[in-house]
C-alpha cells in the first residue's frame, strides 16, 4: 500500500472519533473531584533504565532521591515499551494508554522523505487520535501544565511550553522563537526571564525543572508533566554507561530531589518518575539507504544527490522503517527483497518485521517492513561511505524491539495511598496512563486504553 511521504499533512485524519488540540474532543462527562484528590507530578526521565535504580551500586550511581522514592513508593522491575522504542511514540502511549497503531504517532519523524534535510517531527498534539491524559483532566475541571513534553504543541493544556524547534535552525536548542510561538500565550517570556541568570550554564534538565517548579508554585496545576532529556542526549553521544551519561543521571536525581521538596511543602501530591525506553551501547553504524539507492529504489539528481522516487524511509537508531510511496511493481518488490538480503549479509540486521508482524506489535500500519538492528549496530540516514563502519557519531541507541535486554523502561510512584516498597514486577507502558488517571481521581476507563490501572496500594 502506498502512502503520502509527509504524514503530518494528514495528522488526526479519520481513523478515530477522537480528535484534540484545536478540535472538539468527545469525552464522557466527569464531575470535578479535584479538591479531594492529590495533585500529580509526572517526571519523564528519557532513556532511564530500571537497573539504574534497582542496582545503582553496579553502576556506582549516587541517586539518593530515586532510591528513597523506591523505598517509599511502588516501583517496577521493568516496563515493556512499545515498538519502535523511541521517545515520541512512547510518550504518546504514556498519556493515552494505547499502542502506536491506535494513537497514530508511529515514529519521531512526520516525513517519510529521507532526502529532506530538515524533516519535521511529530510535535503537535492534534496528531494524537485518542484522548490524552491532559484532555480528560481538563475536561473534568482540573488545571494542567507541561514542560518539554513530546507531542504536546497546540494541545489542550492550560500552561504549556512544548518540545518543538525549527529543524532548519542552526542550533535547535537555542530556537526560542519557535518554542514561544507554540507555548501558552505570554508564558514563555515569563519563564525565559526567570531562567536568564542560569541560561548559559545550566543543563537542559535544570532549565526544565526551574520552569516546571515555577508553574507548580505560581499556577497550581493538578497535573504537571515534565520531560528530562540530558541523560538521553549524552547516552546517544557517548554511550549509556559512560561516566558523563551516568553523571547526568545523578544530576537528574538532584532535580527530582527539588520536586520532592516542593511537593513536601504543599498539600497532598503524588510524584511519578518514569521513562519511555531504555538504552543499549553500539559500536557500528549501518546505512541502509546506500543499498536501497544502489538497487534503484532512490533516484540520483544531476550532481549525484539522492532524489525521492519510489520509497520512503525513517531511521530510528535501533530500527529502520521502509514505505512504498507509490504502488510498487514486480520489479520494485524484487529490488527491495534484494536490498534487504544484502543488508542481512552485513550482519547489521537482527530481524526483518513484515506487515503481519508489525500489525501484531500494534505499530506503524503504513510501513512495508521494518529492520531491527543486531546487537552493537544502529541505523543511520547516511548516503555515502561504506554500508557498515565503526560508529563516528552515536555510541548508544534505542528503537529496537522492546524485548531487547537493556531497553526496558522505568516506573516509580510515591504519594498518598501508595504502599511503601511495593514491587510491581514487569508491567507494560500501556498500563501507565490509566494508572495516572486513577491517581488524579478519574475513572480508570476514561481513556481509550484496554488496560486496567496498576494496583499501587
Amino acid at each position: 500500500m502506498a502512502c503520502p511521504y509527509n504524514r503530518s499533512a494528514r495528522a488526526g485524519a479519520g481513523r478515530s472519533p477522537f480528535t484534540n488540540g484545536r478540535h472538539e474532543l468527545e469525552l464522557p462527562r466527569v464531575k470535578n473531584l479535584a479538591p479531594r484528590h492529590p495533585r500529580l507530578v509526572v517526571l519523564s526521565a528519557d532513556g532511564l533504565r530500571p537497573d539504574f535504580y534497582r542496582r545503582p551500586e553496579d553502576f556506582r550511581l549516587k541517586i539518593p532521591n530515586l532510591r528513597q522514592l523506591v523505598e517509599s513508593g511502588a516501583s517496577a522491575d521493568a516496563v515493556e515499551s512499545i515498538y519502535p522504542t523511541t521517545t515520541y511514540p512512547a510518550h504518546a502511549t504514556l498519556v493515552t494508554g494505547v499502542p502506536p497503531r491506535a494513537h497514530g504517532i508511529y515514529s519521531h519523524l512526520a516525513s517519510l522523505d529521507p532526502t529532506e534535510k530538515a524533516r519535521p517531527w511529530w510535535w503537535f498534539a492534534r496528531a494524537i487520535r485518542v484522548p490524552t491524559l491532559w484532555d480528560v483532566a481538563r475536561a473534568s475541571g482540573r488545571k494542567t501544565a507541561a514542560i518539554g513534553w513530546p507531542v504536546s504543541a497546540g494541545g489542550g493544556i492550560d500552561y504549556n511550553i512544548p518540545e518543538i524547534w525549527n529543524p532548519a535552525a542552526r542550533d535547535p536548542h537555542r530556537d526560542f522563537q519557535t518554542v514561544a510561538q507554540h507555548s501558552t500565550p505570554g508564558l514563555f517570556p515569563k519563564v525565559l526571564n526567570l531562567l536568564q541568570p542560569i541560561l548559559s550554564k545550566a543543563t537542559p534538565d535544570r532549565l526544565r525543572s526551574e520552569a516546571a517548579l515555577y508553574l507548580w508554585e505560581h499556577c497550581q496545576p493538578d497535573l504537571l508533566l515534565v520531560h528530562f532529556v540530558h541523560f538521553d542526549q549524552l547516552a546517544h553521544q557517548l554511550g549509556p554507561l559512560c561516566p558523563k551519561a551516568l553523571a547526568a543521571v545523578e544530576q537528574m536525581d538532584e532535580e527530582i530531589g527539588r520536586f520532592r521538596e516542593a511537593l513536601a511543602d504543599g498539600g497532598p501530591a503524588t510524584l511519578v518518575v518514569l521513562s519511555d525506553h531504555g538504552f543499549v551501547p553500539v559500536e557500528r553504524e549501518a546505512a541502509p539507504l546506500l543499498i536501497l539507492a544502489e538497487e534503484g529504489l532512490f533516484a540520483r539528481a544531476a550532481r549525484g544527490a539522492p532524489k525521492l522516487q519510489r520509497l520512503g524511509a525513517i531511521h530510528a537508531g535501533g530500527s529502520f522503517a521502509i514505505y512504498w510511496l507509490e504502488e510498487p511493481t514486480v520489479e520494485d518488490r524484487r529490488a527491495l527483497r534484494k536490498a534487504v538480503g544484502r543488508l542481512r549479509e552485513t550482519g547489521a540486521v537482527a530481524e526483518v518485521l513484515d506487515r503481519g508482524r508489525l500489525e501484531a506489535l500494534e505499530t506503524d500500519p503504513d510501513a512495508e517492513l521494518m529492520l531491527d538492528a543486531a546487537p552493537g549496530f544502529y541505523f543511520s540516514d547516511r548516503w555515502d561511505g561504506p554500508v557498515v563502519r565503526p560508529t563516528q557519531k552515536d555510541h548508544g541507541t534505542h528503537g529496537q524491539l522492546p524485548t531487547r535486554p537493556g531497553l526496558e523502561a522505568s516506573f516509580i510512584a510515591a504519594g498518598p495511598g501508595i504502599t511503601a516498597g511495593k514491587n510491581l514486577g514487569l508491567i507494560s507502558l500501556t498500563q501507565v496512563a490509566p494508572t495516572l488517571a486513577r491517581l488524579l481521581g478519574l475513572p480508570g476507563d476514561i481513556l481509550a486504553s484496554r488496560e486496567k490501572p496498576l494496583d499501587l496500594s
